[in-house]
């Protein structure tokens, strides 16, 4: 079997509600649909999602880079052989989303070809996870009920967005508190928004009632990183620090922290499960965080949560159970009594819905 095609699509995905955070805003999620064919028939799918303020790739950047760059190196070569893959798309420097998007798609051709999911592939752990939604920047009273309706649909975990004023972000996790299930996980990303002092804070303001942090300072602000990390008695995730391989070495090296971050849309799964062997290796949990993915992306996070026993922390997931919200896939994503399941077809186990690619496809 040989790669035949590789083929970017820009996909402009409306959101009914507004998502807000410390240092942005989104209204649609600008994504990119990668789609590679083999000589023999079978095409993997996946989501590449650039994030033009965190990793410089802007969606045209993206699509022009998948199509015209990194396609080119992998046209060819055996589907199977991502080591062989990711050493020639290396020639092309960072780009981690787009590479990212290639690998998921061609792990989903793998499992297809073999008849089998990709968190079996992967290393088959667990047969779901427990997910997290992310609580995002609003009215206190809008959190809160958003809050009390997750809690009744099973979710027991959940990101609070903070960052731009620590008083308010103390007020609102109290406030929390007092309408979810005391078995609920909060954890607060400061989006590298405090300074030492107003992280600290946060965490004595909320002892006993918040269970981590992410991310709260710069990822360029070590020495107060690693300071912090030492000063308080939670659990700090990484998410703005944790973009490479090398990045996860370094903040096990400085012992900046405690849980680490992987995102699916720029590791993929190869890079994915190197992360996860060091971090095994080092006794360091993991956990999978939202880069804002649709249907297609949340569905290839399940499988690489489901895959790994290091990847213990709840999972991030957007509101997929929203009707409103549209989807490139014909599948839903199932979730039981506060788990995430997989879907049990081959690969990634979703079919793209070809007239919402057609609608939503950017021209």
């Amino acid at each position: 079997m040989k790669i035949q095609s590789v083929r970017a699509i820009p996909v402009n995905l409306p959101l009914p509600h507004p998502m807000e955070w410390a240092t942005g805003r989104m209204t649609s999620q600008a994504h990119v649909l990668v789609r590679i064919m083999t000589d023999e028939g079978v095409e993997g799918i996946a989501e590449a999602i650039p994030r033009e303020n965190i990793y410089g790739e802007t969606q045209v950047g993206m699509v022009h880079v998948i199509n015209d760059l990194l396609a080119p190196l992998v046209a060819g070569l055996d589907p199977f052989d991502v080591e062989k893959a990711h050493e020639k798309m290396a020639f092309i420097k960072g780009n981690l989303a787009a590479k990212g998007g290639i690998d998921v798609a061609l792990w989903d051709i793998m499992g297809k070809a073999c008849g089998q999911p990709c968190h079996k592939l992967l290393g088959g752990y667990r047969d779901s996870i427990e997910p997290s939604r992310i609580l995002w920047l609003t009215s206190d009273e809008a959190m809160l009920a958003q809050a009390r309706e997750l809690n009744g649909k099973g979710y027991r975990a959940f990101k609070v967005k903070g960052g731009v004023d620590a008083d308010a972000d103390i007020r609102r996790v109290h406030a929390l508190r007092q309408v979810i299930t005391r078995d609920t996980k909060l954890y607060i990303d400061g989006n590298q928004s405090y300074t030492y002092f107003e992280a600290k804070r946060v965490h004595d303001a909320l002892r006993g009632e918040l269970d981590y942090f992410e991310e709260p300072m710069a990822a360029t602000n070590e020495k107060d990183r690693v300071r912090l990390a030492h000063a308080i008695d939670i659990p700090i995730a990484g998410d703005e620090s944790n973009f490479t391989l090398y990045d996860i070495a370094h903040q096990i090296d400085i012992d900046a922290l405690s849980v680490m971050m992987i995102k699916i849309p720029r590791s993929g799964y190869t890079y994915g499960r190197k992360i996860a062997a060091l971090c095994e290796a080092y006794h360091r949990p993991m956990m999978i965080g939202s880069q804002s993915e649709s249907d297609l992306g949340m569905t290839a996070i399940v499988h690489m949560g489901c895959a790994l026993k290091t990847i213990s922390y709840p999972c991030e997931f957007m509101d997929y159970e929203d009707p409103a919200r549209p989807s490139l896939i014909n599948e839903q994503i199932r979730m039981e009594d506060g788990r995430v399941y997989p879907p049990a077809g081959p690969g990634l186990g979703v079919t793209l819905n070809e007239d919402a690619v057609e609608k939503y496809a950017v021209r």
